[in-house]
């Protein structure tokens, strides 16, 4: 087995989803640890929290590439009193002791896995579905308009995502019996945090939307654009192209172990 540092794995994973092609201020890169640390083994994971990261412990990785952030921020809130500092975060407090403790590098790649073309989150959660016959109707950087090779009941098509992303449930808003001929899938926080990528969809020709995470105002926006909402999940939404993040950089990395490691609420156990 050959040796490398997380400098030079991170030097690998570069060639396939460079930096700059994620979204500028995003955070990527190195977020914890030394990256010139020999790598014993390295995990791609959603979401680094101390069950996920107890389980790359467990089978000897030392390195890991997180899609999501690593740390919650403080907050200041007029509603309620809690911890105002990072440290007084018990997750962060607990994910620190353990990658200390254990000589953990942690590398993130965000957006610019997102935007991967193929390999990536919105072409990879496309691909979960197992739709066969799908054109592009129409593009932006992040989300893609699909045109179905035949029309489809909404609700058939919110049982593709339930069995193709193998999230336990889906919900549904809007009228399950309309037949669709496009979508458009919102992966990961698209419907939490992007109020109106809903419109933008429906204005590139979507007549349902699949999402991630759901914030009901961007759910109720939406549907008074007339299409209705499929709900997965925000971890199941993104985990087909961490699982595809793993399998490429094995090619890359003959010598050294890469392994998926399933994270997100509905994979915790502490």
């Amino acid at each position: 087995m050959g040796t490398m540092s997380a400098r030079q794995i991170a030097d690998t994973f570069e060639t396939i989803a460079p930096i700059a092609s994620g979204i500028e201020g995003d955070q990527l890169g190195f977020i914890f640890g030394d990256p010139g640390s020999e790598v014993r083994g390295v995990a791609c994971m959603w979401n680094a929290h101390s069950a996920s990261i107890r389980v790359a412990i467990d089978q000897g990785l030392n390195m890991l590439i997180v899609h999501e952030a690593l740390f919650y921020g403080p907050q200041k809130s007029p509603w309620y009193t809690g911890p105002e500092r990072s440290e007084d975060i018990v997750a962060n407090r607990k994910r620190r002791r353990l990658l200390d403790d254990h000589g953990i590098v942690v590398y993130r790649s965000h957006s610019n896995w997102d935007a991967l073309p193929e390999d990536g989150v919105a072409d990879q959660a496309i691909v979960a579905l197992g739709i066969g016959g799908l054109t592009v109707h129409a593009s932006q950087k992040f989300f893609r308009v699909h045109r179905l090779a035949r029309p489809m009941a909404v609700k058939d098509l919110a049982a593709c995502a339930q069995k193709g992303l193998g999230v336990p449930c889906t919900r549904m808003f809007g009228d399950g019996n309309r037949e669709i001929t496009r979508f458009a899938f919102l992966i990961g926080g698209f419907g939490e945090n992007q109020i109106h990528m809903p419109q933008a969809a429906v204005e590139m020709g979507a007549e349902a939307l699949i999402i991630g995470e759901m914030s009901e105002f961007v759910v109720i926006a939406a549907l008074e654009c007339g299409v209705p909402v499929i709900e997965t999940l925000h971890s199941y939404s993104e985990i087909p192209a961490i699982k595809r993040q793993a399998e490429i950089l094995r090619g890359y990395l003959p010598d050294i172990p890469v392994q998926y490691i399933p994270s997100g609420c509905l994979h915790f156990e502490e």
